[in-house]
Parts: structure tokens; C-alpha cells; sequence
């Protein structure tokens, strides 16, 4: 029994020292965002012939070296494509568009590039437009568990099941910035689902509850 309380214990300082870490990872250095959240340059080019995207990303390999960058196809007639990379120098443009030509028989101009800089993108203002919808369904949730299960300790279910789940995306959220994965809106939208799926776990629980004291009862 001690060594159990103990092991309870050391998991708590875990979680803790980890979530705390995070915070300092955040303060210190930010999030690590994906290309299409940070500062970028967004390319665009029209072939006007088929367009082969890995043969498009082949000559921005050979363009760009170590460099970041992602390929897209354009317009329904596909002789166009969109290249998004983190930077590009008047050397690079030139570097590029002969490759381009070469892979595609083609006769561009660097002139026939169309660069854009793309500003980065805050993430409180990729998940604000989740905050209400989030807000008010999780309201509905408790309000239905505190209904649902006064007989049996609603209100105590509530509060666990919030500080819960706050832990839980706390966690998730501290891991993420102290092993720079990039952020993107696919995993943003993941850790929502995360948090739903926990509170949707602690509402089976409840039933769980509810079950066995009517069963207690008859």
C-alpha cells in the first residue's frame, strides 16, 4: 500500500515538473510552428503544361537544399503549382525556374514567378474560433452531469472531470513544445478531440456509477 502511494506520488511530481517545463520551453523559445503558420514565402507559377508535383518538388530540392518548403497543385486544369518555402533570395528564383524548365520543357522567366510574403500566423488566433463552441458544449456536458448524477456525487464528477482535463491537455500541450513538433491546425484540432473524448469518458463513467447504485438499490 505505501509503495503504491509512493508510485502515486512520484507520478503527480512527474506530471507537474513536466507541465512546468513546458511552460518554461513556451516562455523561453514559443511554440515550433508548422511552415504554413510561420513566416513564409508563398510561390506561384503556371507552366501551362501537366504538372508533375514531385517532379515540381524535385527542383525545389535541388533548389532550396535544407530548406523547408511545401508543394501544392493549382486551378482544376493542373498546369499550375503553388510553393510555399520558408525564404527565397533573387539566386534561388533564378536557380528555380531553370529547373523548372528543364523538368518541364518549358521557357519561364523568373519575372513568371509570383512571390508573396506571408505574415506567420498567431496560434490564439487558430484556436479562438474553436473557444465559444468549445465553451458552450462543455457547459451543456456538466450541466447534464450535474442532472444526470446527483445522486451520485454529481458535483464532485464536475470538478475532476474539469481539473482533469485540464491536466490532461496541460500535459499533451507541454510535450508538444518540449519536443518541437510543429504546430498546425491538424493538431490543434487532434487535442480538441482529445478533450471532448476525455469528458465524453468521464460521462460513460458516470452512467458506470449510476448503474451500480441502482442495482444497489433494488
Amino acid at each position: 500500500m505505501e509503495v503504491s502511494k509512493n508510485a502515486k506520488k512520484i507520478v503527480i511530481l512527474g506530471m507537474i515538473l513536466l507541465v512546468l517545463a513546458g511552460i518554461i520551453v513556451v516562455a523561453l523559445k514559443g511554440f515550433r510552428v508548422s511552415l504554413l503558420f510561420g513566416k513564409h514565402e508563398t510561390i506561384g507559377i503556371k507552366l501551362g503544361v501537366d504538372v508533375d508535383l514531385k517532379q515540381v518538388e524535385e527542383a525545389c530540392n535541388e533548389t532550396f537544399g535544407k530548406k523547408e518548403f511545401v508543394v501544392k497543385g493549382l486551378e482544376v486544369f493542373g498546369d499550375s503549382a503553388q510553393i510555399n518555402v520558408e525564404s527565397i533570395t533573387e539566386e534561388e528564383k533564378t536557380t528555380l525556374i531553370e529547373k523548372l524548365n528543364e523538368k518541364f520543357g518549358t521557357q519561364k522567366t523568373v519575372e513568371d514567378l509570383n512571390v508573396v510574403s506571408v505574415s506567420n500566423k498567431r496560434i490564439r488566433d487558430v484556436v479562438k474560433p474553436y473557444m465559444v463552441p468549445m465553451g458552450i458544449s462543455y457547459v451543456i456536458v456538466f450541466l447534464y452531469m450535474l442532472i444526470r448524477f446527483r445522486k451520485v456525487n454529481a458535483v464532485e464528477q464536475v470538478v475532476s472531470a474539469v481539473w482533469k482535463s485540464a491536466l490532461l491537455e496541460a500535459i499533451l500541450v507541454s510535450i508538444i513544445a518540449i519536443t518541437r513538433i510543429p504546430v498546425n491546425e491538424l493538431l490543434i484540432s487532434v487535442l480538441i478531440l482529445i478533450a471532448a473524448a476525455y469528458v465524453s469518458y468521464r460521462v460513460f463513467l458516470g452512467e458506470g456509477e449510476l448503474e451500480n447504485k441502482a442495482r444497489e438499490n433494488e
